[in-house]
């Protein structure tokens, strides 16, 4: 009889336990939320650009053709095509710093891919600059060194150079986080240089006056190759764009070139006779850029 109540009052439970189970709604535990997306190097982009040039460039000026024929009976430049003492030529050979700027103002293109926090890529822009350097500088007449009854004549010496036109073609290698990119940058670089010189000598109609009249003048457009490097940092705005600052040096080598005499005071002046300009070429960019990713 006992096992029989006892029976009984465990099936009650159970029934119980079992409706009262029923009536609880039970819910799927909520997935946890997605991380948030996490903005992405990899890809090509275009892109616009504007900034400042400057030029750190070296001038050297020097007599050369026939001033470098040994000294003759008449002061050079003459018929005969004799040349000047080599100490007078030594004090006539000069050099110049000189610093010039402008605008700048191109586009770009390039690729990144992003492989953990580093970012690897290149980049090619092409530039119009309107970068000008230029200088004047006067010279006092003075005795000539080996023959004391000629005088050197006094003289001016100016010369000028302009890069109008600039392009790169750059590796880049970075450190990403996020929508921030730092990055160090280098590779080739190309200018179009236009260059004058212009040294003209005082006009005395004296026969034992040296270089009396002589004036020189030479130009040159040159392309000049060398190498650029740099670096920057590039924050992404929104899905596409991108915003970017940069500094890059570029060394565009030395070049030369002759300014031929084109007038001298007293009789007929033979050719030959010529002004020798080398330029070294340095110059620094600091732009601003905004590119369109593709990605």
């Amino acid at each position: 009889m006992k096992w029989i109540l006892f029976a009984s009052a465990a099936i009650v439970a159970l029934a119980a336990t079992s409706a009262w189970s029923a009536d609880i709604d039970v819910k799927a535990p909520t997935p946890p939320a997605p991380p948030a997306p996490v903005a992405s190097w990899t890809g090509c982009y275009i892109g616009a650009n504007a900034g400042w040039i400057g030029s750190e460039d070296r001038y050297a000026l020097a007599p050369s053709g026939n001033y470098l024929i040994p000294p003759g009976f008449f002061a050079p430049p003459s018929a005969t095509g004799t040349g000047d003492f080599p100490a007078n030529r030594a004090a006539l050979t000069h050099s110049y710093s000189n610093d010039g700027g402008g605008a700048l103002v191109g586009g770009q293109i390039g690729c990144n891919l992003q492989t953990g926090q580093f970012v690897f890529g290149f980049e090619a822009d092409e530039q119009w600059t309107s970068m000008k350097n230029s200088f004047s500088a006067s010279y006092a007449a003075f005795t000539n060194v080996g023959n004391p009854l000629f005088t050197n004549n006094a003289h001016t010496e100016q010369a000028s150079s302009s890069l109008e036109g600039l392009a790169t073609v750059r590796g880049r290698i970075g450190y990403a986080w996020d929508r921030w990119l730092l990055y160090a940058t280098g590779g080739l670089a190309v200018g179009e240089i236009r260059s004058q010189t212009n040294v003209t000598f005082a006009t005395t109609g004296n026969l034992f006056a040296v270089y009396d009249g002589a004036t020189h003048i030479g130009s040159i457009i040159t392309t000049r190759m060398g190498w650029v490097a740099g670096g920057g940092a590039e924050c992404a705005i929104a899905a596409h764009w991108s915003v970017k600052a940069e500094f890059l040096y570029i060394d565009l080598g030395t070049y030369a070139y002759s300014s031929p005499l084109v007038t001298a005071g007293v009789g007929v002046v033979a050719t030959g006779y010529t002004w020798n300009t080398t330029v070294r070429e340095r110059d620094e960019v600091a732009r601003v850029g905004l590119n369109y990713r593709f990605n």
